[in-house]
């Protein structure tokens, strides 16, 4: 299983959350959105970081959405060890359970 790491502003992750998940007819029959509300997303100085297989990539809509996206500026790609960096300097709560 491969992943592809992606940051962008949070009402660009939003647009693009609302995007997939009309698309792919989500969330439906209980099953989660294809991505996780921004209330639930890992938000780093303004970014929220998020990751993807793949595969679902080359899926439509992304497959059309992703490279304009990236060119433009509003999704960034990271590599994986950015993205760790990132996820893993958020400061949880002192009373957090694993």
């Amino acid at each position: 299983m491969t992943l592809r790491f992606f940051s962008a502003l949070p009402e660009v992750y939003e647009q693009w959350r609302a995007a997939l998940d009309s698309a792919w007819g989500l969330p439906a029959n209980g099953q989660q959105t294809v991505l996780p509300p921004l209330a639930d997303a890992p938000v780093v100085g303004g970014m929220v970081y998020f990751a993807a297989l793949a595969t679902h990539c080359d899926y439509e809509p992304v497959a059309t959405m992703l490279p304009a996206a990236l060119a433009s500026g509003e999704v960034a790609e990271l590599s994986e060890a950015q993205y760790v960096a990132a996820v893993t300097s958020i400061q949880r709560p002192a009373d957090a359970v694993d």
